[in-house]
């Protein structure tokens, strides 16, 4: 019986959070992070600054905290095998964390700034990645993915950004 309570409550909770993102695989996460070569501008009279590579990853965390849910760390897992990766590992990573429009600014900041570090520390402790290599902050709602529906789940989310050697 407790098994199937504990089941049910798993369930819930990936109901509760939204629809159970597809997880991206370690490629994906490598291939969105490895750097782009650069580009020259018109008639090669200057180099363009590429934008740091970067992807969302959708990570799920308990209401209202920096726990992180169970139905993440499958995605946590593949972010940890791409960070130990050949492409990956001679880079810095930061990882953003954002909410949805939902609280205070001031609020939404804390929380945003605790589950990045939540983060890095499950894949520093848990998964092997060395911590010297993570940054972590928090943009709370300042940067919204759906800035036309602020409350929208996807606005939740972690970012990772290659930031150089």
């Amino acid at each position: 019986m407790k098994n199937l309570f504990f089941i049910l409550t798993i369930s819930l909770l990936g109901l509760c959070s939204g629809a159970i993102a597809e997880v991206k695989s370690a490629e994906e996460i490598i291939d969105a992070l490895k750097p782009k070569p650069l580009t020259r501008g018109w008639r090669g009279l200057r180099v363009e600054d590429a934008p740091k590579p970067s992807t969302d990853l959708t990570i799920h965390f308990e209401f209202n905290s920096a726990k992180l849910s169970l139905d993440s760390l499958e995605q946590l897992q593949q972010l940890a095998t791409a960070l130990n990766s050949e492409d990956i590992l001679p880079y810095r990573i930061k990882v953003t964390g954002h909410t949805d429009a939902v609280g205070s600014d001031a609020y939404n900041m804390d929380l945003s700034k605790r589950r990045a570090q939540a983060v890095v520390s499950y894949l520093s402790s848990q998964l092997g990645v060395n911590v010297s290599r993570l940054s972590s902050t928090g943009m709370g709602k300042r940067v919204l993915k759906l800035p036309d529906d602020p409350g929208h789940s996807a606005n939740r989310r972690v970012e990772i950004t290659q930031i150089g050697n």
